[in-house]
């Protein structure tokens, strides 16, 4: 008797565990998990005083991270007004937990300069070589050759760079791609209890 109650959960058991791999199951996260997960440090990024800035510089706040050329093309402007300021506006009080980040791989330009001024002001402003943040960020591009230059990526409060988000210079694939980070940001908030 005891065996046919328990035989159903053990049999569940191990068809689980031996027969469904759990990388092919459907996620729940939207934007490209990193794994492992890749360490600001990694980027040798400086902020606009030439101090490194490492994984202590992001306690207590998340932050979404982009990364710049020296140009702003409509999919660089989508991606920092649409997908990062508009996402940040939508999360009410859990704005506050938030940074916005734009790592320059090139002295910007004058179409970047005013658009960061006009419509997107309050960003936190690093510097980084391009050679040296395609190197850190190569894992999430492979097999491909890392292109990191208008991309967005989540970092955690440790310093962690886990998340990665395209933009898109089509407008509907902005709007869906900033809903994709919207609904992670709103998961990973109120999963967590730092930041």
């Amino acid at each position: 008797m005891l065996l046919a109650i328990i035989s159903p959960f053990v049999l569940f058991f191990l068809a689980g565990r031996y027969l469904v791999d759990p990388w092919s199951l459907p996620r729940v996260n939207k934007g490209q998990l990193l794994i492992p997960h890749i360490p600001l440090a990694s980027l040798n990024a400086s902020d606009t005083g030439g101090q490194p800035f490492t994984g202590t510089d992001t306690t207590g706040k998340w932050s979404l991270l982009y990364i710049a050329g020296p140009d702003c093309d409509p999919a660089c402007k989508n991606g920092l007004y649409y997908q990062m300021r508009q996402v940040r506006l939508t999360l009410g009080e859990n704005s506050q937990r938030l940074r916005r980040v734009i790592l320059q791989t090139a002295p910007p330009g004058p179409a970047l300069s005013a658009f960061l001024a006009d419509k997107v002001d309050g960003m936190v402003v690093l510097n980084a070589d391009l050679d040296k943040v395609k190197q850190a960020l190569a894992p999430a591009y492979t097999p491909g050759p890392s292109k990191p230059r208008g991309d967005i990526f989540l970092v955690s409060p440790d310093g962690q760079i886990f998340m990665r988000y395209p933009t898109h210079e089509d407008m509907d694939a902005t709007l869906e791609e900033a809903e994709n980070i919207r609904v992670d940001l709103e998961r990973t908030l109120k999963g967590s209890l730092i930041g």
